[in-house]
Protein backbone atom coordinates (compact mmCIF):
# COMPACT_ATOMS: atom_id res chain seq x y z
CA UNK A 1 0.00 0.00 0.00
CA UNK A 2 1.28 3.24 -0.75
CA UNK A 3 -0.82 5.37 1.71
CA UNK A 4 -3.26 6.56 -0.51
CA UNK A 5 -6.11 5.44 -2.72
CA UNK A 6 -4.59 2.89 -4.82
CA UNK A 7 -5.28 0.53 -7.65
CA UNK A 8 -3.53 -2.81 -9.15
CA UNK A 9 -2.58 -1.57 -12.70
CA UNK A 10 -0.43 -3.19 -15.06
CA UNK A 11 0.34 -5.12 -12.42
CA UNK A 12 1.47 -2.24 -10.33
CA UNK A 13 0.24 -1.08 -7.28
CA UNK A 14 0.09 2.91 -8.16
CA UNK A 15 -2.29 5.92 -6.47
CA UNK A 16 -5.94 5.92 -7.92
CA UNK A 17 -4.71 9.30 -9.74
CA UNK A 18 -1.62 10.47 -10.41
CA UNK A 19 -2.49 14.02 -8.35
CA UNK A 20 -3.92 14.51 -4.99
CA UNK A 21 -4.94 17.76 -3.89
CA UNK A 22 -5.42 17.06 -0.08
CA UNK A 23 -4.33 13.59 1.73
CA UNK A 24 -4.90 12.67 5.75
CA UNK A 25 -2.13 10.63 6.36
CA UNK A 26 -2.86 10.47 10.02
CA UNK A 27 -6.60 8.73 9.28
CA UNK A 28 -4.70 6.47 6.60
CA UNK A 29 -2.65 5.12 9.25
CA UNK A 30 -5.94 3.46 10.68
CA UNK A 31 -7.59 2.59 7.45
CA UNK A 32 -9.92 5.34 6.39
CA UNK A 33 -8.78 7.45 3.03
CA UNK A 34 -9.79 10.82 2.48
CA UNK A 35 -8.64 12.17 -0.06
CA UNK A 36 -9.60 15.52 -2.50
CA UNK A 37 -9.22 14.65 -6.17
CA UNK A 38 -8.34 16.90 -9.04
CA UNK A 39 -7.44 16.46 -12.89
CA UNK A 40 -7.25 17.52 -16.11
CA UNK A 41 -9.34 15.14 -18.88
CA UNK A 42 -7.27 12.23 -19.08
CA UNK A 43 -7.46 8.68 -19.66
CA UNK A 44 -7.23 5.12 -16.98
CA UNK A 45 -6.09 2.08 -18.07
CA UNK A 46 -8.04 -1.52 -16.72
CA UNK A 47 -7.33 -0.82 -13.04
CA UNK A 48 -8.29 -3.33 -10.08
CA UNK A 49 -9.77 -1.24 -6.89
CA UNK A 50 -7.97 -2.09 -3.68
CA UNK A 51 -9.90 -0.84 -1.50
CA UNK A 52 -13.60 0.53 -1.10
CA UNK A 53 -13.93 3.51 -2.67
CA UNK A 54 -16.37 6.02 -3.11
CA UNK A 55 -16.56 9.09 -4.83
CA UNK A 56 -18.85 11.77 -4.78
CA UNK A 57 -18.15 14.40 -8.42
CA UNK A 58 -18.76 18.07 -7.47
CA UNK A 59 -17.24 19.67 -10.37
CA UNK A 60 -19.29 20.43 -13.34
CA UNK A 61 -21.08 18.30 -15.33
CA UNK A 62 -18.68 16.20 -17.39
CA UNK A 63 -19.04 13.28 -20.40
CA UNK A 64 -16.75 10.17 -19.31
CA UNK A 65 -16.08 6.67 -20.96
CA UNK A 66 -16.37 3.79 -19.32
CA UNK A 67 -15.77 0.02 -19.51
CA UNK A 68 -16.57 -2.35 -16.67
CA UNK A 69 -18.30 -5.73 -16.07
CA UNK A 70 -21.19 -3.93 -15.02
CA UNK A 71 -21.53 -0.96 -16.68
CA UNK A 72 -20.12 0.52 -20.37
CA UNK A 73 -20.44 3.26 -22.43
CA UNK A 74 -20.79 7.36 -22.24
CA UNK A 75 -22.03 8.45 -19.35
CA UNK A 76 -22.84 11.97 -17.89
CA UNK A 77 -21.42 12.50 -14.50
CA UNK A 78 -23.33 15.44 -12.79
CA UNK A 79 -22.56 17.15 -9.49
CA UNK A 80 -23.36 15.05 -6.46
CA UNK A 81 -23.03 11.98 -8.43
CA UNK A 82 -21.44 9.39 -6.98
CA UNK A 83 -19.21 6.33 -7.93
CA UNK A 84 -18.80 3.75 -5.40
CA UNK A 85 -16.28 1.19 -6.41
CA UNK A 86 -16.05 -1.96 -4.22
CA UNK A 87 -12.42 -3.90 -3.35
CA UNK A 88 -12.06 -5.87 -6.38
CA UNK A 89 -14.28 -3.84 -9.49
CA UNK A 90 -12.67 -3.26 -12.20
CA UNK A 91 -12.95 -0.50 -14.95
CA UNK A 92 -10.79 1.64 -17.16
CA UNK A 93 -12.06 5.16 -17.82
CA UNK A 94 -11.52 8.41 -20.05
CA UNK A 95 -12.74 11.46 -18.90
CA UNK A 96 -13.65 14.32 -21.44
CA UNK A 97 -13.25 17.40 -18.92
CA UNK A 98 -12.06 17.92 -15.45
CA UNK A 99 -13.01 16.12 -12.71
CA UNK A 100 -12.89 16.91 -8.86
CA UNK A 101 -14.37 15.73 -5.84
CA UNK A 102 -14.35 14.12 -2.73
CA UNK A 103 -12.81 10.52 -2.19
CA UNK A 104 -13.66 8.80 0.33
CA UNK A 105 -12.17 4.39 0.87
CA UNK A 106 -11.88 2.20 3.45
CA UNK A 107 -9.07 -0.66 3.78
CA UNK A 108 -11.36 -4.00 3.71
CA UNK A 109 -10.65 -5.46 7.26
CA UNK A 110 -11.60 -1.82 8.64
CA UNK A 111 -14.83 -1.58 6.63
CA UNK A 112 -15.68 -5.26 7.80
CA UNK A 113 -15.33 -4.25 11.21
CA UNK A 114 -17.51 -1.23 10.69
CA UNK A 115 -20.09 -3.07 9.77
CA UNK A 116 -19.29 -5.92 11.81
CA UNK A 117 -19.58 -3.86 15.08
CA UNK A 118 -22.87 -2.39 14.31
CA UNK A 119 -24.36 -6.10 13.99
CA UNK A 120 -24.53 -6.42 10.09
CA UNK A 121 -22.52 -8.51 7.83
CA UNK A 122 -19.88 -8.42 5.45
CA UNK A 123 -21.09 -11.35 3.02
CA UNK A 124 -23.37 -8.75 0.63
CA UNK A 125 -21.34 -7.08 -1.90
CA UNK A 126 -21.08 -3.89 -2.42
CA UNK A 127 -22.33 -2.88 -6.24
CA UNK A 128 -20.16 -1.41 -8.47
CA UNK A 129 -22.28 1.54 -9.13
CA UNK A 130 -22.27 5.12 -10.44
CA UNK A 131 -25.85 6.60 -9.77
CA UNK A 132 -27.00 10.03 -8.31
CA UNK A 133 -26.13 10.24 -4.34
CA UNK A 134 -28.77 9.48 -2.03
CA UNK A 135 -29.87 12.86 -0.05
CA UNK A 136 -28.49 11.61 3.31
CA UNK A 137 -24.92 9.93 1.42
CA UNK A 138 -24.89 13.48 0.11
CA UNK A 139 -25.15 15.33 2.60
CA UNK A 140 -22.30 13.07 4.76
CA UNK A 141 -20.02 13.32 1.67
CA UNK A 142 -20.18 17.30 1.51
CA UNK A 143 -18.77 17.03 5.42
CA UNK A 144 -16.59 15.21 4.66
CA UNK A 145 -15.22 17.38 2.07
CA UNK A 146 -15.58 20.09 4.10
CA UNK A 147 -14.46 18.68 7.01
CA UNK A 148 -11.23 17.80 4.87
CA UNK A 149 -10.44 21.05 4.87
CA UNK A 150 -10.00 22.07 8.32
CA UNK A 151 -6.21 21.58 9.41
CA UNK A 152 -7.07 21.48 13.29
CA UNK A 153 -5.85 18.71 15.31
CA UNK A 154 -9.15 17.26 15.30
CA UNK A 155 -9.80 16.96 11.61
CA UNK A 156 -9.14 13.29 12.14
CA UNK A 157 -11.80 12.74 14.40
CA UNK A 158 -14.16 14.70 12.58
CA UNK A 159 -13.57 12.62 9.62
CA UNK A 160 -13.53 9.73 11.02
CA UNK A 161 -17.00 10.35 12.51
CA UNK A 162 -18.51 11.31 9.09
CA UNK A 163 -16.54 8.47 7.53
CA UNK A 164 -18.17 5.74 9.83
CA UNK A 165 -21.56 6.95 8.87
CA UNK A 166 -20.88 6.81 5.29
CA UNK A 167 -20.18 3.35 5.61
CA UNK A 168 -22.93 2.48 7.96
CA UNK A 169 -25.50 4.17 5.01
CA UNK A 170 -23.56 2.22 2.41
CA UNK A 171 -23.65 -0.91 4.15
CA UNK A 172 -28.01 -0.12 5.28
CA UNK A 173 -28.60 0.79 1.92
CA UNK A 174 -26.70 -2.46 0.49
CA UNK A 175 -28.96 -4.83 2.92
CA UNK A 176 -25.58 -5.53 4.97
CA UNK A 177 -27.25 -3.84 7.80
CA UNK A 178 -30.62 -3.97 8.98
CA UNK A 179 -32.53 -0.32 8.82
CA UNK A 180 -32.63 1.06 12.38
CA UNK A 181 -36.17 0.27 14.03
CA UNK A 182 -35.21 1.53 17.66
CA UNK A 183 -36.76 4.98 18.42
CA UNK A 184 -34.08 5.48 21.78
CA UNK A 185 -31.10 6.96 21.86
CA UNK A 186 -28.83 4.81 23.38
CA UNK A 187 -26.70 6.48 26.25
CA UNK A 188 -22.87 5.97 27.74
CA UNK A 189 -23.29 4.81 31.56
CA UNK A 190 -21.95 6.95 33.77
CA UNK A 191 -18.31 5.34 34.49
CA UNK A 192 -17.73 5.46 30.66
CA UNK A 193 -18.46 9.23 30.53
CA UNK A 194 -16.46 9.59 33.44
CA UNK A 195 -13.81 7.30 31.82
CA UNK A 196 -13.96 9.21 28.02
CA UNK A 197 -13.91 12.80 29.68
CA UNK A 198 -10.51 11.85 31.60
CA UNK A 199 -9.14 10.61 28.53
CA UNK A 200 -10.05 13.95 26.68
CA UNK A 201 -8.40 16.03 29.28
CA UNK A 202 -4.96 13.85 29.49
CA UNK A 203 -4.71 13.82 25.76
CA UNK A 204 -5.59 17.77 24.98
CA UNK A 205 -2.10 18.31 23.67
CA UNK A 206 -2.09 15.08 21.15
CA UNK A 207 -4.16 13.80 18.39
CA UNK A 208 -7.48 12.31 19.80
CA UNK A 209 -9.04 9.68 17.03
CA UNK A 210 -12.80 8.17 17.09
CA UNK A 211 -11.26 4.54 18.05
CA UNK A 212 -9.33 6.02 21.09
CA UNK A 213 -12.68 7.05 22.78
CA UNK A 214 -14.34 4.02 21.85
CA UNK A 215 -11.97 1.51 23.33
CA UNK A 216 -12.00 4.14 26.47
CA UNK A 217 -15.67 3.57 26.78
CA UNK A 218 -15.91 -0.38 25.73
CA UNK A 219 -17.65 -0.03 22.66
CA UNK A 220 -17.51 -0.44 19.10
CA UNK A 221 -16.93 3.20 17.18
CA UNK A 222 -20.28 2.64 15.49
CA UNK A 223 -22.10 2.26 19.32
CA UNK A 224 -19.64 4.93 20.66
CA UNK A 225 -20.70 7.68 18.31
CA UNK A 226 -25.16 7.12 18.76
CA UNK A 227 -24.24 7.18 22.36
CA UNK A 228 -21.93 9.76 23.09
CA UNK A 229 -24.30 11.89 21.16
CA UNK A 230 -27.28 11.07 23.31
CA UNK A 231 -25.50 11.65 26.54
CA UNK A 232 -23.92 14.39 25.94
CA UNK A 233 -25.38 16.32 23.26
CA UNK A 234 -22.64 17.06 20.93
CA UNK A 235 -20.69 14.87 18.40
CA UNK A 236 -17.32 13.14 20.15
CA UNK A 237 -15.39 15.79 17.46
CA UNK A 238 -17.20 19.11 18.68
CA UNK A 239 -16.44 18.16 22.29
CA UNK A 240 -12.67 17.40 21.80
CA UNK A 241 -12.46 20.93 20.27
CA UNK A 242 -14.75 22.82 22.68
CA UNK A 243 -12.04 20.82 25.70
CA UNK A 244 -9.05 22.50 23.79
CA UNK A 245 -10.64 26.16 23.11
CA UNK A 246 -11.71 25.98 27.21
CA UNK A 247 -7.96 25.25 28.14
CA UNK A 248 -6.97 27.39 25.98
CA UNK A 249 -9.04 30.43 27.19
CA UNK A 250 -7.42 29.74 30.75
CA UNK A 251 -4.11 29.27 29.76
CA UNK A 252 -4.43 32.47 27.66
CA UNK A 253 -5.82 34.56 30.94
CA UNK A 254 -3.17 33.15 32.67
CA UNK A 255 -0.68 34.54 30.90
CA UNK A 256 2.41 33.13 31.16
CA UNK A 257 2.75 31.38 27.68
CA UNK A 258 3.23 32.43 24.80
CA UNK A 259 -0.13 32.43 22.08
CA UNK A 260 2.36 29.76 19.58
CA UNK A 261 3.32 27.69 23.37
CA UNK A 262 -0.44 27.80 24.31
CA UNK A 263 -1.64 26.24 20.79
CA UNK A 264 0.88 23.81 21.29
CA UNK A 265 -0.47 22.88 24.42
CA UNK A 266 -3.68 22.55 23.60
CA UNK A 267 -2.74 20.22 20.27
CA UNK A 268 -1.98 22.67 17.33
CA UNK A 269 1.63 22.35 15.86
CA UNK A 270 0.98 25.87 13.52
CA UNK A 271 0.30 28.85 15.27
CA UNK A 272 -1.67 29.76 12.54
CA UNK A 273 -3.92 26.83 12.50
CA UNK A 274 -4.64 27.11 16.34
CA UNK A 275 -5.41 31.14 15.64
CA UNK A 276 -8.11 30.25 13.03
CA UNK A 277 -9.78 27.47 15.24
CA UNK A 278 -9.74 30.05 18.18
CA UNK A 279 -11.29 32.82 16.72
CA UNK A 280 -13.44 30.29 15.11
CA UNK A 281 -14.27 29.23 18.38
CA UNK A 282 -14.63 32.32 20.49
CA UNK A 283 -15.11 35.04 17.28
CA UNK A 284 -11.56 36.79 18.75
CA UNK A 285 -7.79 36.16 17.63
CA UNK A 286 -5.89 34.57 20.56
CA UNK A 287 -3.96 38.09 21.01
CA UNK A 288 -6.75 40.07 20.82
CA UNK A 289 -8.55 37.72 23.96
CA UNK A 290 -5.48 37.91 25.89
CA UNK A 291 -5.25 41.69 25.45
CA UNK A 292 -9.24 42.09 26.87
CA UNK A 293 -8.71 39.61 29.76
CA UNK A 294 -5.36 41.34 30.79
CA UNK A 295 -6.49 44.83 31.02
Amino acid sequence: MTGSISVRERGQIIPIVPHVVRRHAELAARGVHVEQHMHEPTEFAERELLQHNLFLYTGPSARAEIKSPEFTGVRWIHPGSIWIMPEGSRHSVRFESCMEGVALAFDPPTFDLLVQSAGGRTSLPILHALTPCTPKIYHLMRALMHESFDASPDNGIGLECIATAVALSISRNAGALAPLRTRTTPRLAPKQIRAVQAYVETHLHQQISLADLAATAGLSSFHFLRSFKGSLGSTPAKYVMDRRMERARYLLKVGKLTVSDVGIEVGFEDVSHFSRAFRRAMGVTPTAFRSATQQ
